[in-house]
């Protein structure tokens, strides 16, 4: 079976990581497996370098009759059995190209939760496809009410790859990232530095946190809203001790400097950093938004505190640097959930059998 997976963006997140991740894992376990992207992104590269196939292919436009055209020559040389769109943009010139192309199998990824708000999303969202594949049971409720029809979606976890999964040693990560080694605890966040990730709720919790007990805060990540947060943190005499770490590709092994992890998103499908902290072993402190909860059980394996909540928020920190026996279990049975449940392996596997299941119903 030959599998293409398609993806236009020009950056290296979270998608473009579980696109990499299954590729490499589908070719594990035996298919075909090929990658069209941005010519000259991080997704390619990356797959270039880890013996994935490529091909670049540039989309300008939702409507985009060039790439569709570059899509369909793609598709008469690699002759799939099935595709899979990952990104919106894509979304039409090649969903278009593959049915034009007679593909047997066209599934439409989807990896955020936000809402489909008018005419020309609902529309789109009937067009190019066959099945859509989800990352949450949120982001599969938000499919629902832009009117596709509940049969069409398939639920999957996101995934991450423990045999690759490297964790620096702390005081190295300290040193990297230029913390002082005092002695007082470390909280940590990595993420996108945009609006719905709602970072100035950890300041604000930050500055509570602060009047009770020595900590520091540890900020990896960038993007348009730093400077907006930047000044929020001066703005409440917080700023010395905050470090804006900035973009590192090797955030996930850095996260060994953190004491306790946060997440603060007030609209998110599934985050794979929860999964990276899993690995790390960190206790994590997440908001209740999006598909959260659906990886990360409160109580069980993390705290859940209500978004934009900063006393609710510190109060969740605080427990956890103060209890270490909790602290420890809720690390420990996360690290087993992910290291069981959210494989790359697992993945490939779960939709690989998706693969054979819609073939096999679509009569193909």
């Amino acid at each position: 079976m030959r599998v293409v997976h398609i993806d236009s963006g020009k950056y290296w997140r979270g998608s473009q990581k579980q696109i990499w991740l299954l590729s490499r894992a589908q070719i594990k376990q035996g298919l075909d497996c090929w990658v069209i992207g941005r010519p000259n992104s991080p997704l390619l590269k990356q797959c270039r370098e880890s013996g994935v196939p490529t091909s670049g292919v540039k989309v300008r436009l939702e409507v985009d009759p060039i790439a569709l055209a570059s899509y369909l020559r793609v598709f008469a040389q690699l002759r799939p059995t099935v595709v899979n769109i990952h990104c919106s943009r894509a979304h039409l010139p090649a969903g278009w190209a593959a049915k034009l192309a007679k593909v047997p199998l066209v599934l439409l990824w989807r990896w955020l939760d936000n809402p489909i708000r008018n005419a020309w999303q609902r529309w789109k969202y009937q067009q190019g496809y066959d099945a859509v594949v989800t990352i949450s049971q949120r982001v599969a409720q938000v499919l629902q009410e832009g009117g596709v029809p509940p049969q069409k979606i398939h639920l999957v976890h996101i995934a991450i790859d423990p045999e690759e999964h490297k964790v620096y040693e702390r005081n190295f990560a300290k040193a990297q990232l230029g913390i002082q080694d005092d002695g007082s605890p470390v909280i940590g966040t990595v993420s996108f530095l945009v609006p719905r990730k709602k970072v100035e709720t950890l300041l604000q919790a930050f500055k509570i946190l602060q009047e009770r007990t020595r900590v520091h805060l540890l900020i990896i990540g960038d993007g348009p809203d730093r400077a907006r947060l930047e000044r929020i943190a001066d703005e409440i005499g917080v700023s010395l001790g905050v470090k804006f770490a900035g973009y590192r590709m090797d955030a996930s092994a850095l996260m060994s400097a953190f004491d306790v992890f946060a997440v603060t998103s007030i609209r998110d499908a599934a985050p794979i950093v929860l999964l990276e902290a899993g690995l790390a072993k960190l206790p994590i402190v997440a908001s209740r938004a999006g598909g959260i909860p659906e990886y990360l059980r409160d109580g069980e394996t993390g705290l859940l505190f209500q978004p934009e909540d900063a006393h609710d928020l510190a109060s969740k920190i605080k427990m956890l640097l103060d209890d270490k026996e909790l602290a420890r279990s809720l690390a420990e049975k996360h690290f087993q959930f992910v290291s069981t449940k959210c494989t790359a392996a697992h993945l490939a596997k779960v939709t690989n059998e998706l693969y054979e299941k819609l073939l096999e119903t679509n009569g193909r």
